[in-house]
């Protein structure tokens, strides 16, 4: 007898009801992308590098002698990223699952490479091991593992042993050495991939209350006894108060998007990005486009991330089985987690983290990784079930 869980897990993780009548009814389509998927993500990618030229061209004159420095560079990317994004959306997501150990141990040694004398030191932060960013590898890591562990035994995420061994595991293991870079932006995305695709596949809703009444008691005590988290925290609600130092980010940022009024001061037109805003073209990115472009264009943009995202879910709802659904589940809760982190950061509802804009941001990892991942999620949309009804 099927229990009250059991039903509520199976609809999470079945797009539709397998009921005979609803079968004879859907079909697969193995040739044909997601259109509204696909133009999403093509339409970001050339605002994204719009944004980028206007927003960098004054840090690349300075910094590097070259007002194309970032945009040449990002290009060369871009255009790497889309080949890469046509032929990954061609593979069948099927082969991810056979692959997941190789992955996953590939991750943890360049993790762990990076701690090393061999990772690059940038801004304060060892991230880098020869140009290339573990951490985007980690995201992937946990997304493609945890959809092949719970496909492979759902009821895994329903037992606390289940959700220690492999979940907590992966998680602490990978929390642990992006805490030695450090990278907190990277650690607070990996933890919420983690905890989105174990609630979509059914674990227990009690399991976050002993973690929400430690973190809450662990916060309070750190406000209570520590006095530089007072003072962070001050700076964070109101950056004014500390323009020379902590509060130099956010005070620039918000600046910059206040200046932009209704319809901006006019592409290309910013002047923030004239070395007062700390990294235009890459975590501030946002900022400087608000300012030249004004709530209509930031909220154009804001509109196509919403809609990328729904596109994405929408896949994920109507994949053909446990494993794709959570692959495209996973990658849409990235995209979602990091697109709403920039977000917050930039406006100040969030302390500076560091996350960056996808297809926005300069940095060739992150974009290639990013390309590559929504290749996953067409070629999972090419098997999407549709009513035949509508499909003809």
């Amino acid at each position: 007898m099927t229990s009250t869980a059991g039903r509520t897990r199976d609809t999470r993780l079945e797009p539709r009801a397998r009921s005979a009548e609803s079968a004879a009814r859907t079909r697969v389509r193995p040739k044909t992308w997601d259109s509204g998927l696909l133009l999403s993500i093509l339409v970001l990618m050339a605002i994204g590098l719009i944004a980028l030229f206007s927003a960098s061209y004054s840090t690349g004159y300075f910094r590097f002698d070259s007002a194309t420095y970032f945009i040449v560079r990002q290009g060369i990317f871009a255009v790497l990223g889309i080949a890469a994004m046509v032929i990954i959306s061609k593979i069948s997501y099927q082969i991810y699952a056979r692959f997941y150990k190789p992955l996953l141990a590939g991750t943890i040694v360049l993790l762990i490479l990076v701690a090393t004398p061999l990772g690059t030191v940038e801004n304060g932060a060892r991230r880098w091991l020869f140009g290339f960013q573990p951490s985007e590898l980690a995201k992937l890591a946990v997304i493609v593992c945890f959809a092949y562990w719970i496909a492979k035994n759902p009821q895994s995420v329903r037992s606390l042993k289940g959700m220690v061994r492999p979940y907590g595991l992966m998680l602490v293991a990978i929390s642990g050495l992006l805490f030695l870079e450090p990278h907190t932006s990277a650690t607070i995305i990996i933890l919420g991939i983690g905890v989105i695709m174990l609630f979509t596949a059914g674990m227990r809703l009690w399991y976050f209350i002993p973690v929400g009444i430690v973190g809450a008691a662990g916060g309070v005590l750190f406000y209570t006894k520590l006095e530089h988290v007072r003072e962070r925290i001050s700076v964070w609600l109101n950056p004014f108060i500390d323009m020379k130092d902590a509060g130099y980010q956010g005070s620039m940022s918000q600046i910059a998007i206040g200046s932009g009024g209704l319809f901006g001061l006019g592409l290309g037109q910013g002047r923030q990005k004239h070395l007062y805003l700390p990294e235009p073209q890459n975590d501030f990115i946002f900022s400087s486009w608000c300012e030249e472009m004004g709530f209509i264009g930031a909220l154009i943009v804001i509109l196509l991330f919403a809609y990328l995202i729904y596109r994405g879910f929408t896949v994920a709802r109507a994949a053909p089985d446990r494993f794709s659904c959570l692959l495209a589940t996973g990658i849409t809760a990235k995209l979602a987690i990091q697109t709403l982190m920039n977000l917050f950061v930039v406006s100040g509802i969030i302390p500076v983290t560091g996350a960056s804009l996808p297809f926005f941001s300069y940095g060739g990892t992150a974009l290639m990784m990013q390309l590559g991942e929504m290749g996953i999620l067409l070629n999972i949309s090419r098997y999407m079930r549709v009513d035949s009804r509508q499909a003809e």
